[in-house]
């Protein structure tokens, strides 16, 4: 039988893996994606603003990802602010 004490501290535990992860997702496959987007090597190409962001967002699927996470974000944060009230 768990306690309140123990379901908040396994929530929270919870919760700040799931913010590392997501941290990690941002910043370290982010950044990768960044300079992957337009390929390595002799036929790398160059590109610059709206089509920068797209290829950037499409390598990895890193964008849907982002906006699959911002998603849960929302959702978990809703649903945590309505059992705390």
């Amino acid at each position: 039988m768990t306690t309140p004490e123990q379901k908040s501290e396994a929530t929270a535990l919870a919760e700040a893996a799931f913010i590392g992860a997501q941290f990690v997702w941002l910043i370290g496959t982010g950044g990768f994606a960044w300079i992957l987007r337009d390929g390595l090597g002799p036929d790398a190409v160059t590109t610059a603003g709206e089509s920068a962001l797209a290829q950037t967002f499409w390598t990895f699927y890193w964008g849907p990802v982002c906006l699959a996470l911002v998603v849960v974000d929302i959702v978990w944060w809703r649903s945590r602010r309505r059992r705390d009230s």
